[in-house]
């Protein structure tokens, strides 16, 4: 089994990949016995990962040190692509390190035993959630004018109020330049 990341290959031995994918749900039976749940959604896919790496070669632990220490610009944690066989499977493409590294010392077999979390980000659900429409707030309203429109302001936005704010001030300077507007 090989893992890569941004084309790295992670060094050492047994190295075994868990996927994870965990469903949120949540309790609606109240104080009864009924077993009703409510979907919450689906949480970020996470790759817990153990290998061995003996410790004549130390070197490959720096380098996964260096892996995991990594960040991007403004401090963030860095993004890696992934290719694994199992975070393929999952469907798994970008992942950054999360809750943490550990690397347990194993005297019998004279190497440490490493353990750590890759955890999902932008899956396909994530942008599929951000594209999907919010819901429509209806604008309340009420009979007369609104406070402090003044009754009678002839600027853009009473010509047409489907324009957006920026179209608004468009509309303004070409009416200045065109001479309509008074000065």
């Amino acid at each position: 089994m090989t893992l890569l990341l941004d084309g790295h290959k992670v060094q050492g031995k047994n190295l075994k990949v868990t996927a994870n994918l965990r469903i949120e749900s949540g309790d609606m039976s109240g104080q009864t016995s009924n077993t009703d749940k409510a979907h919450k959604g689906f949480k970020p896919k996470t790759l817990t990962v153990s290998l061995m790496i003996p410790f004549v070669d130390k070197s490959q632990l720096v380098d996964l040190m260096r892996l995991a220490e990594a960040t991007a610009g403004g401090g963030q944690l860095h993004l890696y692509r992934v290719v694994n066989d199992s975070a393929e499977v999952f469907g798994v493409r970008q992942v950054e390190f999360s809750d943490g590294i550990s690397a347990r010392e194993d005297d019998s077999l004279r190497a440490w035993l490493v353990q750590f979390t890759l955890s999902e980000r932008e899956s396909n659900p994530e942008k599929v959630e951000g594209r999907r429409a919010g819901n429509k707030v209806n604008a309340q309203g009420a009979p007369g004018s609104a406070v402090g429109d003044g009754g009678g302001a002839t600027d853009a936005s009473s010509d047409n109020p489907a324009l957006s704010g920026f179209e608004k001030v468009l509309g303004r300077v070409d009416k200045w330049l065109g001479g309509s507007e008074p000065k």
